[in-house]
Parts: C-alpha cells; sequence; structure tokens
C-alpha cells in the first residue's frame, strides 16, 4: 500500500525574535477512493507512528477498509526544561505550544496542497484528530480550514491555553470527543466545553469505562480504533471496543 514519507523544515522565533529551525517528519497513508482525509496530531513527545506504533498501524486498516487517507506527523520534541516563565515546555527557547500548533496546520496545509494524490479530491472532507496534548493543537487550528468537518479529541486537555477555547468556539463543525472514565481532568474538559461560554457549537462526549489517559491495554486499543470509525461515520459503537483490531497490548 501507497505511502510516502518526508520532513518539512520549517522556522519559527523565541520571543525575543531569534530564529528557531525545526522539523516536522511526515507519513502520508494514500486511499485514492476515499475522498476523505484524516490528520493525527500525537501527544506530547509521541512520534508520528505512535506509541507501539499505533497510528501507523490504525492509519493502515483505514487504508485497508478504503475509509480515508490519513497523515501523520509529529512536532519536534519539547525541551522539557521551564525556559519560559509562562509555559512548562520550550523547544531551544521558543514556545513549544507555538510549535505545536504551527506543526500541525503547516502538516494541514502540505496535506490540502496534495489532497488529490492523496485521497482522490482536490477538496476532500477532512477530519483533525489529536490525543491529548495533539487534540488541544486540533482544537486551536481545525477551525481556520472550512475543509474540516469534523474534528476528534481523544483524551484532550487544554494544554495549548487560549488558543484551544479560542479555537473551539470558533470551530464550525461537529466534535467528538472521546477520553477514559480514569481520567478525570479530560472529562472535565469535556464537560467544560459543552456548557457555558466556552461550549462548542457541536460536540458529542463519551467516556470509556475502565480506560485510563493513554488508553492502555488491548481493548482500550481497540476502542481508540472505534473512536475513529465514529468520528468518520463509519460505526457509532464507541466506547465498545467489538470488532476492532488490536493496537496494541
Amino acid at each position: 500500500m501507497s505511502v510516502i514519507e518526508t520532513t518539512l523544515s520549517r522556522r519559527t522565533e523565541t520571543p525575543q525574535g531569534q530564529p528557531v529551525e525545526y522539523d516536522i517528519p511526515l507519513s502520508a497513508y494514500l486511499c485514492a477512493s476515499a475522498r476523505r482525509l484524516l490528520i493525527i496530531s500525537p501527544g506530547s513527545g509521541e512520534l508520528k507512528d505512535g506509541r507501539q506504533e499505533r497510528w501507523r498501524k490504525l492509519a493502515r486498516h483505514l487504508q485497508e477498509l478504503g475509509l480515508c487517507a490519513t497523515v501523520t506527523y509529529n512536532a519536534p520534541r519539547p525541551d522539557f526544561q521551564v525556559q519560559l516563565e509562562w509555559e512548562a515546555y520550550s523547544y531551544r527557547g521558543a514556545s513549544w505550544n507555538r510549535i505545536l500548533i504551527e506543526s500541525l496546520a503547516h502538516a494541514a496545509d502540505w496535506s490540502l496542497e496534495r489532497a488529490a494524490e492523496l485521497c482522490g479530491a482536490a477538496s476532500p472532507e477532512v477530519c483533525m484528530a489529536g490525543f491529548s496534548s495533539g487534540g488541544s493543537a486540533v482544537g486551536a487550528v481545525a477551525f481556520r480550514y472550512p475543509q474540516v468537518r469534523r474534528a476528534l479529541l481523544l483524551s484532550a486537555y487544554d494544554s495549548v491555553g487560549d488558543p484551544f477555547y479560542d479555537g473551539i468556539t470558533r470551530f464550525t463543525g461537529d466534535i467528538f470527543m472521546g477520553y477514559g472514565s480514569q481520567d478525570p481532568p479530560a472529562g472535565m474538559l469535556a464537560y467544560i466545553v459543552s456548557v457555558g461560554p466556552l461550549a462548542a457549537r457541536s460536540l458529542t462526549g463519551r467516556p470509556a469505562p475502565g480506560c485510563d489517559h493513554r488508553f492502555s491495554g488491548a481493548d482500550n486499543s481497540r476502542a481508540l480504533v472505534k473512536a475513529f470509525y465514529w468520528a468518520l461515520g463509519h460505526d457509532d459503537s464507541f466506547p465498545a471496543p467489538d470488532g476492532a483490531p488490536v493496537l496494541y497490548d
């Protein structure tokens, strides 16, 4: 099955205006007849293939089903040093939150420019999906692209801060939030964006029983697959794991 492997080289800057170069490794799993595109934003420090290659395996599976072409990528890993007093992470003195948001936008731009090659449609229906901090980035970015009609936020926290809330309230498509019953912060965020002034316009949230933040374990890996079925309109039975493959143990 066809896959494109490439690396995007981009530049941002520190708060003092110093340039910072960074790379965005990217994989695109082609599905020429799907006319639908999925862009996956991984969690903090997770590479584009995912822990135990879960995103690579998922992309191959969705490719085999003919559901969509899938693009996976990763932002550079944060330094895990507090260099900016207002953020927990940085990258070479630049805001890692900014790089996280920029990286998703660059991956989306690349994907949409090549949409006809990837999925057989120059203007496809797009679903953005993000895990943990990747879900926060999706919330901040999805509204910028009218092609994005669905957003899947998994185990999402409001990691990038205000840009997440600004974006989520401006997004006019459908948002699906899946989170573990043993992950209270993600459940609380799902509640916050379902009510009050920060509420998203169209939101469906569902907890997965016996599931932690990482969706650990074989059955939860199958529920993770079902979350993508759910967001793509293929199967509405999330979080039930039945009928989905195991991505990891």
